[in-house]
C-alpha cells in the first residue's frame, strides 16, 4: 500500500486529506479470493480492523479498515464512509477511502466530494456536543471489490491533563477476519492496561525511548451477546487503558472545575434565605435546593469542547437559567453549603456504574453528574436534573448507580450508593362487570397506583405533555386490545407527594367485547397492563451471566369481575419461585357471581444467578397467562344461560331455555299416548 504522496488538501477547518503518519504500520492484510462464509454479516465480510495509538507527542490516533463486498446490500453500507471529530479539541487527517477491484487500487481521496455535516445525535434530548461529521459516498461498488479508509485523529480535550484513556475491544458480534491494536508510549510515561475476557497477549518492543505493544487476533469468531445481562458485564474481550494513577487523581482534577466563589444574583440569594426561614432540618433544606435547581433552571447541554467535561460559571448558570447535569449539580453545592449543608457533586455511570470498581481508575469512564449531600447523618445521592420530585427527602425517588465519584478535597475513592430499598412500586386495581348477554356493554376498570419513581413519572408526563396526554397514552394500549372500549372516566384519584404515590383511575365501556367461540358461546378475556411487561424473555439454551431483573420489590393486581349470571369454576392458588424472584397467582370465589384473579410479582434483587435460568423461564411462562379468558353459553334468546336464574342454577342452566328443549318430547310422549288410544305408556 502506498499512501505516502496524497497531495494535502483541506476539508474544513481542522479536518484535511493528508498522508499517514509516518510511524504508523501499513503492513499489508491478506484478501482472499472466497470470503470465509463464518464471518459475512449484511453482504460484507471485514478482512481487517486496524488500531494503532502513538503518544509520543500529542495523542494520534490512526484507524484503517478493510471489507469485502459479498452481496449488493453490502455494497451500498461499505461505499458510505464517515467520521466525526470535535473541532474544538481534535484534527481529522484522512488518508486514503480506496477501492481494491481486481488487485487494482482505486483512489478516491483526493477526488471524492466531502460533505460536512453536524449531526447533533442527542439534539431531541437538548444535548449539543457541536460534532462535525466528514462524509463522502463512493462511486461505483460492486460485489467482490473491497473497500479500504484510514485516517487519523489528533489531540483531546484540555481538561484531562493530557492523561490517555481509551477502551479498545477485540470482539464484536460479527466475526472479523485481521485485528491488529498498537500502541507506542514513551518510557517516560506509564499507561496502565486490563484486559478483559480473552484477549490476546501481546508482544512488545523497545527502541529509541518507545515502547511499541502490539495485540493480533486472525478469524475470531463473533461473540453471541447474552440478553438481560447486567449492562456492566464485559461479554466481549477489550482491553481498558489509562494514564490515571488512582482514583483520587482524578477527582483532584475536576474537583476544582465545581469550585466557584462567584457571588449568586439576588434573586438566587432570596431563594436560599427564604428556604433557610422555612425548612429547619437539614432534609428539609437538601429537599428545598433539590426541587428549585430541578425546576427553577431548565435543562440544556451545550457539551461542546471542553462544556463536555467542565461546568460553566454560577453565573452563567444563573443569568442563562439553563444548564446541564454538571451545571445543575454545581449551582446545587453551593446554594446547599450556603444552607450549612454538607454537599458536593459526584460522578457516575449510568450503566456501567456497579462495574466500576473493577475498571482501572479514569477520567472518561463517566457519563453523569449527581449530588451527594449528607442530611441528619444519611448520605443521600440526588440528581438535579430529574423533574417532578415534590416529595421529602426520605421519600423522593434517590440514584442508584453502583459506584460513584465525589468531587471534594480528600477524596481517594469510589463510594459504594446503595441500593434501591425494596416498595410496593406498582398496584393495579382492575374491576370488570359483565352483562346479561354478549350485546351489553362490558364496564371496565382500571385503577393505577403508582409509587417512588413511578409516581415521579407520571408526574413528569403530566408536565410534559398534561393529563390528557397521559390517558391518550392509556387510551391507545386499550383500544389495541378493545376496538369498541369507550372512556367514560379518566382521573387522577389523588396525588401523595408525602408518600411520594399516584393513583390514576380510568373506565371504560366495551362494545363488543366478546368475541365468537364455539357451540353458542362467547369469550372475553382481561387486558394485563402490569404484571408480564415487568419481565422479558430469555433466549433458550444454558446460561453464563446473571439475569438482570433492573428493579427492586413488588409489582400486584388484583381483578374483581362480577357477572349477570352464576360462576362454576375451579381456583387455583399457584406460586413459582427463584431466590430473587417470586410470582404468586390465585383465583377464587367471593360469591355466586364475584370472583377475583390476584397477582403478586416481588423482586428481590438486582440479580438473579445464570443457574436459576430456568426458574425465571417458569415464572415468565406462568405470567404470560395472567389474563383470564371466560366463557359463557348463550342461550335461545341471546342471553348467557344463567343470567335470568338468580343464583339458583347453574351457570350454563337457563329455565326458559330448558322448556324449548323438553318441548319436543312432550309432543312426542302426547303423540304416542293418542296412538294408543289414551292408554298409559
Amino acid at each position: 500500500m502506498d499512501q505516502e504522496h496524497i497531495a494535502y488538501r483541506e476539508i474544513t477547518p481542522g479536518a484535511r486529506v493528508a498522508a499517514p503518519p509516518v510511524w504508523a504500520d501499513l503492513s499489508p492484510y491478506d484478501i482472499p479470493a472466497e470470503a470465509n462464509p463464518h464471518f459475512i454479516a449484511n453482504g460484507v465480510c471485514v478482512l481487517l480492523d486496524d488500531s494503532q495509538i502513538d503518544l509520543s507527542e500529542e495523542r494520534a490516533w490512526y484507524y484503517r479498515r478493510a471489507e469485502l463486498v459479498t452481496a449488493s446490500v453490502g455494497a451500498e453500507r461499505v461505499a458510505q464512509f464517515s467520521v466525526s471529530f470535535d473541532p474544538a479539541f481534535e484534527r481529522l487527517d484522512v488518508h486514503s477511502i480506496a477501492v481494491i477491484r481486481a488487485g487494482q487500487r482505486i483512489e478516491h481521496t483526493t477526488t471524492a466530494f466531502f460533505e460536512v455535516l453536524r449531526r447533533e445525535r442527542n439534539m431531541e434530548r437538548l444535548q449539543f456536543d457541536g460534532r462535525l461529521t466528514i462524509h463522502v459516498t463512493l462511486p461505483d461498488v460492486r460485489q467482490g471489490d473491497v473497500v479500504e479508509t484510514s485516517y487519523t485523529l489528533f489531540g483531546m480535550r484540555k481538561s484531562l491533563g493530557g492523561r490517555h484513556a481509551s477502551w479498545v475491544p477485540f470482539e464484536w458480534g460479527v466475526g472479523i477476519c485481521e485485528t491488529r491494536l498498537r500502541q507506542r508510549t514513551p518510557t517516560t510515561r506509564t499507561v496502565a492496561e486490563r484486559a478483559f475476557s480473552n484477549t490476546p497477549e501481546p508482544t512488545q518492543t523497545e527502541a529509541n525511548g518507545i515502547i511499541d505493544r502490539r495485540w493480533h487476533t486472525k478469524e475470531r469468531p463473533g461473540v453471541r451477546f447474552e440478553a438481560l445481562t447486567p449492562p456492566w458485564t464485559i461479554q466481549s474481550a477489550g482491553i481498558q487503558f489509562s494514564e490515571w494513577r488512582n482514583w483520587a487523581e482524578v477527582a483532584d482534577t475536576f474537583t476544582p472545575l465545581y469550585e466557584d466563589a462567584g457571588p449568586l444574583p439576588d434573586d438566587v440569594e432570596a431563594e436560599i434565605q427564604r428556604i433557610a426561614a422555612e425548612e429547619k432540618t437539614a432534609a428539609g433544606r437538601a429537599a428545598a435546593v433539590l426541587r428549585f435547581t430541578q425546576n427553577s433552571v431548565r435543562y440544556l447541554a451545550i457539551s461542546i469542547g471542553e462544556g463536555g467535561f467542565t461546568p460553566r460559571t454560577l453565573e452563567q448558570i444563573c443569568a442563562t437559567r439553563y444548564g446541564d447535569c454538571k451545571d445543575k449539580s454545581k449551582l446545587y453545592v453551593h446554594m446547599a453549603r450556603k444552607l450549612g449543608l454538607d454537599a458536593c457533586p459526584a460522578l457516575v455511570n449510568t450503566r456501567d456504574g456497579y462495574g466500576l470498581n473493577t475498571w482501572l481508575p479514569s477520567g472518561v469512564v463517566f457519563d453523569h453528574c449527581i449530588v451527594r449531600v449528607v442530611a441528619d447523618g444519611t448520605v443521600y445521592w440526588l440528581d438535579p436534573t430529574r423533574l417532578m420530585q415534590p416529595s421529602p427527602l426520605g421519600a423522593l425517588n434517590k440514584c442508584h448507580f453502583g459506584w460513584a465519584l465525589p468531587l471534594k478535597p480528600g477524596a481517594v475513592a469510589l463510594e459504594r450508593m446503595s441500593d434501591p430499598a425494596p416498595a410496593h412500586t406498582l398496584e393495579a386495581e382492575e374491576n370488570i362487570t359483565l352483562g346479561k348477554s354478549p350485546e351489553h356493554p362490558v364496564r371496565y376498570e382500571w385503577k393505577l397506583t403508582s409509587r417512588r419513581g413511578r409516581a415521579e413519572w407520571v408526574r413528569e408526563h403530566i408536565a410534559r405533555e398534561g393529563l390528557v396526554g397521559l390517558f391518550k397514552l392509556y387510551a391507545e394500549d386499550i383500544a389495541r386490545r378493545y376496538a369498541g372500549a369507550q372512556p367514560v372516566r379518566q382521573d387522577i384519584l389523588s396525588d401523595n407527594a408525602e408518600l411520594n404515590e399516584i393513583s390514576a383511575i380510568e373506565v371504560y365501556e366495551i362494545a363488543g367485547a366478546w368475541s365468537p367461540g364455539q357451540n353458542k358461546t362467547r369469550i372475553f378475556s382481561t387486558y394485563d397492563l402490569t404484571i408480564r411487561s415487568q419481565l422479558t424473555p430469555l433466549d433458550a439454551g444454558p446460561r453464563i451471566h446473571p439475569i438482570y431483573l433492573g428493579q427492586m420489590g413488588t409489582v400486584s393486581r388484583k381483578v374483581t369481575i362480577d357477572t349477570a349470571y352464576p360462576i362454576k369454576f375451579s381456583g387455583w392458588k399457584r406460586t413459582v419461585e427463584s431466590s430473587a424472584l417470586v410470582y404468586r397467582n390465585e383465583l377464587r370465589k367471593e360469591g355466586p357471581r364475584t370472583f377475583v384473579l390476584e397477582q403478586r410479582v416481588e423482586f428481590r434483587a438486582l440479580m438473579l444467578p445464570a443457574s436459576e435460568a430456568d426458574q425465571y423461564r417458569a415464572i415468565l411462562a406462568e405470567m404470560d397467562q395472567s389474563d383470564l379468558v371466560i366463557t359463557g353459553q348463550v342461550g335461545k334468546r341471546g342471553m348467557f344461560i344463567g343470567a335470568e336464574s338468580n343464583g339458583e342454577t347453574s351457570d350454563w342452566t337457563d329455565r326458559g331455555d330448558w322448556f324449548w328443549r323438553l318441548l319436543p318430547w312432550a309432543l312426542f310422549a302426547g303423540y304416542v299416548f293418542w296412538q294408543n288410544g289414551g292408554a298409559a305408556l
